[in-house]
């Protein structure tokens, strides 16, 4: 007694706490950091303990793809310089010298031209205003010769300097000594003579000057062009820094730095882009759950063991992933992901498993990186998401643990085809038995995802006392004790409840419940009734009625006691929550109504019609109310003498309607619309249980006789009441009036 009242104590609790807002965060907390402590050592940067000049005791090997800022400077540099000036030829300054050319033999004629002056000034003012150096005896010869002749070497000059100034004069490469040997070999073939032909060489050299200079800006412009040409120098991930043995220089120390290899030097970064990650895997799966129609939408039980199921296959995934470090390739294939998604298709519902596989692909390509130097390796997380989606696509509502076999079977098939998808769009050479080895590890991950599930199967049901399909199954077969003993010592009740079952699961089914559930619920609702058998109309064969000798009120008390006795024994022998609920809540709050006024017409003062209620608890789910709908509709329906289709459909609905307005569905979820399917889907099944049948000749009589016995036996059995079903005694006379 102390122990089951313990329990009780313990329920009550959980369940003020099973819907709480905060409850549910503090699980979604729980799970993103275990998700975090789990995944954190597969991306947590290496770290190498070296010194430039020592030696490398293994292969140093970038774990990072990052531009080498310092080598690309290098080589942007190297291509700059390699880029030629840009010339341009200045024909501003051929124009200038040409004109200064004009203006000196201008003020040359000029003087020449000046009577007024002595020789002696002449040579003096032009030495004064020339710019070019000449001896005396140049000057001289200005004076000497006429001007016809100093026009000719006017001409001849200006014509040489102006071919050579036009061609161009660089300031490098010996451009003005190429200029000069021009201006040489020009006047050579010149008309002048000796002396002009000196005055004429000095006049042109001094005239030439270059103008053939570098563009600053055009060259600069090229030399950035030349820069951005070249790509950026990235040291690869998985590109090796410093092959085991080789002595560590200063250039390699510097790549080892910035790759992040070094303590000091080590990137954070990814553990902060776990953490994000995480968070995103939660806020996904928080709106996914939430914007849902499943019970754990708001059923904290059931999402803990949804997280349990997450992170035991995270455990897993981890286990392989230390495996990796033996260095077999494609042991990540081996993981067997689609365990979890194939308990929580059994446990919870196929959508939310499918929707896990693409959250299991994710974790998988972080925690299976082993044989990658990136912190995710997708080869491992899309095989991992269509194994995971295969096994609840497939598995679906399987009933038998050979459908969990057959699952595995397809899984394997799938991961192999996943894992021959990736391995070739990856485009690495593989050889044969390497592939082999990769599809061996894909048929031994759907075989090993088929044993963990049926070997967890059972825990899960147990702690948490879910009802899968195959439990469900499992409970339904009649060598169970419970049941037969239901048949042996109520077999009037056992035959009730197989009606009430096919009642039951077709009209559950038909508003989405769980059918089976309501199925194997009817089969032990009444088992309670085995305490005092002989009491329930149905099992009193050749006998008189109990009830006629006993009060009123203590034929309610046992007549009552059966849903609370039925659930004690269910609670005793083990069976899940659920089926002791639909025993204990098939009747609700409903009135014993014949007992009710029984007990008015024998007593003299006021009774109150609660004294003559089930105690309840009314219906808290869809499953218990539809079993407490079918335990009453059968009973009330073997009542009837000639059940017609309308009369049943009569009977039918006033025994929901008595109910609704009863409030016996105030706390569970059915709606109106709902009620409405129930009843016509029961009407159906019931008229293909009392269908008519061809009368045959030769038995009319004996059909005669056999109805007229039974009218006279009607007689005195009205005296006894159908005290198993109170429902239908308050029903039954409303529906036979109509």
């Amino acid at each position: 007694m102390r122990r089951k009242l313990a329990l009780d104590e313990r329920s009550k609790l959980w369940n003020k706490f099973k819907e709480h807002p905060l409850l549910r965060l503090f699980l979604y907390i729980t799970l993103g950091i275990v998700l975090y402590l789990f995944m954190v050592g597969n991306i947590t940067p290496e770290i190498v303990e070296v010194t430039e000049g020592s030696k490398a005791e293994k292969d140093i090997v970038s774990p990072i793809t990052i531009v080498d800022e310092h080598a690309t400077k290098i080589a942007k540099d190297r291509a700059a310089r390699e880029v030629k000036p840009i010339y341009t030829k200045e024909d501003t300054i051929t124009k200038n010298q040409l004109d200064k050319l004009d203006k000196a033999f201008q003020k040359i004629m000029e003087i020449n031209n000046s009577v007024e002056l002595s020789e002696e000034e002449r040579i003096q003012r032009l030495d004064e205003i020339t710019t070019y150096k000449f001896n005396e005896a140049a000057y001289e010869v200005f004076l000497t010769y006429s001007p016809e002749e100093i026009e000719t070497l006017r001409r001849i000059t200006k014509s040489i300097v102006q071919e050579i100034l036009e061609n161009g004069v660089s300031d490098r490469n010996n451009g003005i000594q190429e200029a000069t040997q021009q201006v040489n070999d020009s006047l050579v073939l010149s008309s002048l003579d000796n002396k002009l032909r000196i005055i004429s060489r000095e006049m042109a050299i001094a005239s030439i000057v270059p103008n053939f200079l570098i563009n600053q800006e055009d060259t600069e412009l090229a030399r950035e062009n030349a820069r951005e040409k070249v790509r950026n120098i990235e040291i690869r991930e998985g590109e090796i820094i410093v092959a085991e043995g080789e002595t560590i220089t200063g250039e390699a120390y510097r790549k080892i730095r910035l790759v992040g290899l070094l303590s000091e030097s080590a990137n954070l970064r990814p553990l902060f882009g776990l953490a994000l990650l995480i968070g995103l895997i939660l806020l996904f799966l928080y709106f996914y759950i939430s914007f849902s129609d499943l019970p754990i939408r708001k059923n904290n039980t059931q999402f803990l063991m949804y997280m349990m199921i997450f992170v035991l296959n995270v455990i897993v995934m981890k286990i392989i992933s230390v495996g990796q470090t033996l260095e077999y390739a494609g042991f990540g294939f081996l993981a067997p992901v689609a365990f979890a998604t194939m308990l929580i298709t059994m446990l919870i519902h196929q959508r939310l498993a499918i929707f896990s596989s693409f959250i299991f692909g994710i974790i998988a390509a972080v925690l299976l990186n082993g044989e990658s130097t990136s912190h995710m390796d997708f080869t491992y997380g899309l095989a991992t998401i269509f194994s995971g989606a295969a096994g609840a696509f497939f598995l679906g509502k399987a009933t038998r643990k050979t459908k969990i076999l057959q699952a595995g079977f397809v899984i394997s098939i799938v991961m192999m085809m996943a894992i021959l998808t990736v391995t070739l769009l990856k485009n690495t050479p593989v050889g044969w038995f390497e592939l082999s080895q990769f599809l061996l590890y894909g048929f031994l991950n759907g075989l090993l995802a088929s044993v963990l599930t049926i070997g967890l199967l059972p825990f899960f049901e147990a702690a948490f006392g879910i009802l899968s399909s195959m439990k469900l199954i499992e409970l339904s077969n009649p060598n169970n004790p419970l049941l037969r003993k239901l048949l042996i010592e109520a077999p009037g009740t056992y035959h009730h409840s197989i009606m009430v079952a096919n009642l039951a699961e077709a009209a559950t089914e038909a508003v989405g419940g769980n059918g089976l559930l309501a199925r194997v619920g009817a089969y032990y609702h009444d088992v309670g009734k085995t305490k005092r058998p002989h009491f329930f109309i149905e099992n009193q064969m050749n006998m008189g009625n109990p009830h006629d000798k006993i009060a009123p009120q203590l034929s309610k008390t046992i007549i009552t006691a059966h849903a609370k006795d039925g659930a004690d024994m269910l609670r005793e022998y083990g069976l899940p929550k659920a089926i002791q609920d639909i025993a204990e809540q098939h009747h609700g709050t409903t009135l014993l109504k014949y007992f009710y006024l029984k007990a008015k017409e024998e007593s003299e003062s006021e009774i109150a019609e609660s004294d003559f209620r089930y105690p309840g608890p009314k219906a808290q789910f869809k499953e218990s109310a539809i079993v407490g709908i079918a335990d009453c509709i059968e009973a009330a329906v073997r009542s009837l003498s000639k059940p017609s289709p309308e009369r049943i459909e009569n009977m039918v609905r006033n025994i929901i309607r008595d109910r609704l307005d009863d409030g016996q569905f105030n706390e569970c979820d059915l709606t109106l619309k709902e009620l409405d399917i129930i009843a016509k889907v029961i009407c159906q099944t019931l008229h293909g249980i009392f269908h008519s049948r061809i009368e045959y000749p030769e038995d009319k009589e004996k059909a005669k006789s056999k109805e007229k016995e039974t009218e006279k036996e009607k007689a005195p059995a009205s005296n006894q009441a159908p005290v198993d079903k109170s429902e239908a005694n308050q029903s039954i006379p409303k529906v036979e009036s109509q």
